[in-house]
């Protein structure tokens, strides 16, 4: 059970350290943005608080030591400099190694970090202000103080998540001055034997806002925390004597009848207040005064999303493709026995299969937003490696992609980038004398287009010479020498294994290793890759990428005995024609006036049956590019659930899966990406 709860910790704090990083990098453009360190602040006060529980100490340590840093640069209302955030993203840095590798000796790592903290936050908050005559406190002014209300109202299984309520109450009582009434829930009953009570608190301290969080650390979804106004309440006699008279009452206190007694004080709301770790933004104070008016109902807020462990909807997609194959059985079955019945059932199943289909496959959908932050991380740390100056643009970023594409993709869009601020942004020097702005700009698009997402990764950069690329081709052997070649095949050389323009070896690149990685990443998501470019002024590389990988719209063919999946997306037309009709030594069909490849399946996969004297052509277009597949006969268009081959056919060199038929036959799936690529080698050479 510990376990249990030390791995949703560990992914609390790995979301929490995400929100960190992003405020760290809009601090660095706006180091004087107050809601950014508060935001820091109250991230490492988080951690620290739930660190040491599970035993790690020496993160509890270095998030003390961050808060402290940010609390005073809060306090003292001091911009963050640009070397503090270099040095607390390496805190960062060292949080994650410290809960990805906890039996790791972190102690060397720790000091010299918090010795180049202390340097850095000295020098950030070595000119303080000295303070205010009006942030003395005194029963005058009361500043530093405020009135919370908060409503604790757990469930009725609280105990059973193993809650110590007694404990929760107590530190809540520790609040000097607190008035905490307690209540019964209307139908008791159903709760006695579980839980039935829930309190309501009213009382004004100088705590900061997260200490009083703290509190209900593990209960936080029960209790609800408004401040009622930014002093203490409690120094005035008609608020006091309200209170104590809701309070014999019995009933929920009536924040209404508080808020108009509020308004009517004549206390001065206006007067400065030390501000708190989450000091508000001023959009979120007016979101807080209109909250006094409202009702104790309007406290029961629900939650409008969950977290959903990644192989819960594994297993949910799963009985997704149990159910199209189970519908597919039924529509066999229908047609088998011409059942006017069994097809009305079979309308009905379909319409839910579709629906519950398209609703599991949407919940597998994340934005690609979710990616950005690594990748401006990653802009950030290069460019100051390298000497650059780069502005990094997002647009389209709220296009959503399924899961495990996302997962997938990351690592080969990060090289994308890479590239373009390695080989494409050039010097500062040298965009001067190109008359170019100091700043190079990597812009990140993404887009839907029909079943598929684009994403174009674009630098305004020195771009790709297609005379110089063509000269490397021919050093490495990739061309002959007068071979005619397009500038499109030029670029796409820049995808072979060992094609490298870099002109020396670094750390980052030129060791001929890299995009046909990349590459084969994309082709391994059923994607596709371009690059297009342009000297002097930058390069645009395009992926194509398809919604999901789970279910996929095929054509289903025959070849003797063997059925086939071609993705439905590739297929161009279909044609019956002769088997005299290809020319048998080129092996090229000529459609349209135009002379197509072919690829005659039944001998590619060597399936031993004679061939037949007619045969149906499916025409593949891929870019420019198209061929001809040669089948039996086309069946008509499938929905395939994918279905991996397993370690024994993981092999196989032209599928990629396999899909259940409703009959309970196997299709295989047609690893189209091979045959393109295969069609594309036979033309270079």
């Amino acid at each position: 059970m510990l376990e249990q709860f030390k791995q949703k910790y560990l992914e609390e704090v790995n979301d929490l350290l995400n929100e960190m990083e992003s405020a760290l990098l809009e601090l660095e453009h706006s180091p004087d943005n107050e809601d950014g360190v508060n935001k820091i602040f109250r991230v490492m006060h988080t951690i620290k608080g739930t660190s040491g529980m599970y035993d790690f100490k020496d993160v509890e340590t270095l998030t003390h030591q961050v808060e402290n840093v940010f609390g005073a640069i809060r306090d003292n209302h001091q911009p963050v400099s640009k070397s503090l955030i270099s040095t607390t993203l390496e805190g960062v840095d060292l949080i994650r190694q410290m809960l990805n590798t906890p039996e790791g000796n972190y102690t060397e790592q720790q000091s010299k970090f918090l010795a180049k903290l202390t340097g850095n936050s000295s020098n950030n908050t070595s000119e303080t202000s000295s303070p205010s005559p009006d942030n003395t406190n005194n029963d005058d002014n009361n500043i530093g103080m405020a009135t919370y209300y908060v409503a604790f109202k757990p469930d009725a299984d609280i105990t059973s998540r193993g809650v110590n309520l007694t404990r929760i109450i107590e530190d809540l009582d520790r609040i000097p001055g607190i008035v905490i009434i307690p209540h019964n829930y209307p139908d008791s009953e159903e709760f006695s034997s579980k839980f039935f009570m829930y309190w309501e608190a009213v009382f004004a301290t100088d705590r900061p806002l997260a200490d009083i969080e703290e509190i209900f650390l593990f209960a936080n979804d029960e209790a609800e925390i408004t401040r009622i106004a930014p002093y203490d309440l409690f120094q005035n006699a008609e608020f006091v004597s309200e209170l104590q008279r809701q309070q014999e009452s019995g009933n929920d206190l009536d924040l209404e009848a508080i808020s108009i007694l509020v308004k009517d004080l004549k206390i001065d709301v206006q007067k400065p207040e030390v501000k708190t770790p989450t000091e508000p933004s001023a959009d979120n104070i007016a979101k807080e005064e209109s909250i006094i008016g409202r009702n104790i109902d309007a406290f029961e807020t629900k939650n409008t999303s969950i977290k959903v462990a990644a192989d819960k909807l594994d297993e949910l997609m799963n009985l997704v493709s149990d159910l199209v194959v189970t519908k597919a059985q039924v529509q066999s079955i229908a047609d088998k026995y011409d059942l006017p019945e069994l097809d009305n059932l079979y309308e009905k199943i379909d319409k839910l299969s579709n629906k519950f289909k398209d609703n599991a496959l949407s919940m597998r959908l994340l934005p690609i937003e979710s990616m950005m932050l690594r990748f401006e991380r990653l802009i950030r740390d290069l460019s100051k490696e390298l000497g650059k100056q780069i502005d990094f643009f997002t647009e389209g970023t709220d296009t959503e992609l399924d899961k495990t594409i996302i997962d997938n993709i990351a690592v080969p869009l990060m090289h994308i980038i890479r590239n373009s601020i390695d080989h494409g942004i050039e010097p500062v020097e040298r965009r001067r004398e190109l008359k170019k702005p100091d700043h190079g700009v990597i812009k990140f698009t993404a887009f839907y287009s029909g079943a598929n997402v684009f994403i174009q990764v674009q630098d305004d950069g020195a771009g790709m010479n297609p005379e110089y690329l063509k000269q490397k081709a021919i050093e490495k052997g990739f061309l002959k020498p007068g071979q005619p070649v397009t500038t499109r095949q030029l670029y796409d050389l820049v995808f072979l294994p060992g094609f490298s323009t870099a002109q020396t070896i670094t750390g980052i690149s030129g060791r001929g290793v890299g995009m046909d990685v990349v590459k084969q990443h994309i082709i391994k998501l059923r994607g596709e890759i371009e690059m297009d470019s342009e000297v002097n002024l930058g390069t645009i590389t395009t992926i194509k990428l398809p919604l999901t990988l789970s279910i996929v719209d095929s054509l289903l063919v025959a070849l003797g005995d063997i059925l086939m999946l071609i993705p439905l997306y590739l297929v161009d037309s279909c044609i019956q024609t002769s088997i005299n009709d290809i020319n048998p030594e080129k092996r090229i069909f000529v459609y349209n006036g135009d002379p197509l490849p072919v690829i005659n399946l039944r001998k590619l996969l060597e399936t031993g049956d004679p061939q037949p004297d007619t045969t149906a052509l499916i025409i593949v277009k891929y870019k420019e590019l198209r061929i001809c597949l040669t089948a039996d006969k086309v069946i008509g268009e499938h929905q395939a659930v994918l279905k991996s081959l397993g370690p024994y056919f993981a092999y196989q060199e032209y599928i990629s899966g396999a899909s259940i038929l409703g009959d309970g036959r196997i299709a295989l799936v047609l690893d189209t990406n091979k045959l393109i690529r295969l069609v594309e080698t036979h033309k270079n050479h």
